[in-house]
Order: C-alpha cells, then structure tokens, then sequence
C-alpha cells in the first residue's frame, strides 16, 4: 500500500508539473498583451477568455478625452477562431442593394493585411490578420478612417512587441 501512494504522489507531481509546462508554452505562444495606454489612449480592464484546447479571446475598449472618442479592441487567438482569410490583391466592394450601404476594401496595416468595412449606420469595423491562428478585430464610430486606421497601426504594433 505504501508503495502505491508514493507512486500517486509521484504522478500526481508529474502531472502537475506537466501542466504547469503546459500552459507556460501556451501563454507564451500567445503575442504581447494588449497595452494599457496607447500614446493618449487609455484602455479599459482587459477581459480574458480562454477557450480550453481552442485558444483565447481577450477584450478592451481604448478612449480618449479630446476629442472624446472609443475603439472597442478584439484579439483572438488559437486554432478555434483560426486564421483570418483577407483575399489577395485589392478588394473594393458595397453590400448594396441587400445589406446596409457598407463598403469594403482590403488593405495593409503594419505589414498585415486586413479588411476595413465601413458603414454610415454601425460605423467602421477592421479586421486584420496577424499570422497564424491570430486575428485583431477593432471597432468605432466616433473616429474618421484615418484616425482609425492611425490608431490599428500602432495598436498593431504594440502586440508585436515593436
């Protein structure tokens, strides 16, 4: 009997061990966290979900003060959401007649490629690829195109540890 417990113990620290492995491998497979401030951006608490086997998905809202303004920030990553596909080339295109007047382009952020919709009534929305089994979703309606795509640039940036 006494051998058997040794034994338990001995796998039990094994296993624990293992797993401590495990998700140090994990969490460092993952990019840099999102930043609490971004130049005159300040972030709201990060929300974190981890998806099991499937990988991860991390929420903030960044909003400065003048002009007030807000960029909701999405970064999932692992392979349940998988890569982002953003077709090759240039992509310029509408939903009309069916949808709600957005348009949609392709276009390269930091050196990643990456959708942009933008529509007069929900605002814009990009999604970028950020390798793979990564994908940065940003989203506002109080910032003009350039000011958006200004703020993903560095956004993007940040995650890359650059």
């Amino acid at each position: 009997m006494k051998g058997t417990k040794t034994n338990c113990t001995a796998r039990g620290l094994v296993a624990a061990f293992l797993l401590c492995a495990i998700l140090a491998l994990t969490s460092s497979a993952h990019g840099q966290p999102m930043p609490d401030v971004l130049g005159e951006w300040r972030a709201s608490l990060e929300r974190v979900a981890e998806l099991n086997a499937h990988g991860r998905w991390s929420n903030r809202v960044y909003t400065h003060q003048a002009p007030i303004a807000g960029v909701e920030v999405n970064l999932m990553e692992g392979p349940g959401p998988g890569t982002l596909f953003v077709p090759e080339g240039e992509v310029a295109a509408n939903d009309a007649p069916l949808g709600f007047s957005s348009t949609y382009e392709t276009l390269n952020v930091a050196g990643h490629r990456g959708i942009l919709e933008r529509g007069e009534i929900l605002g814009q929305a990009l999604a970028i690829s950020l390798g793979k089994d990564r994908t940065l979703t940003l989203e506002t309606k109080s910032l003009s195109r350039e000011e958006f795509l200004s703020f993903a640039e560095k956004l993007t940036a940040a995650l890359e540890g650059k």
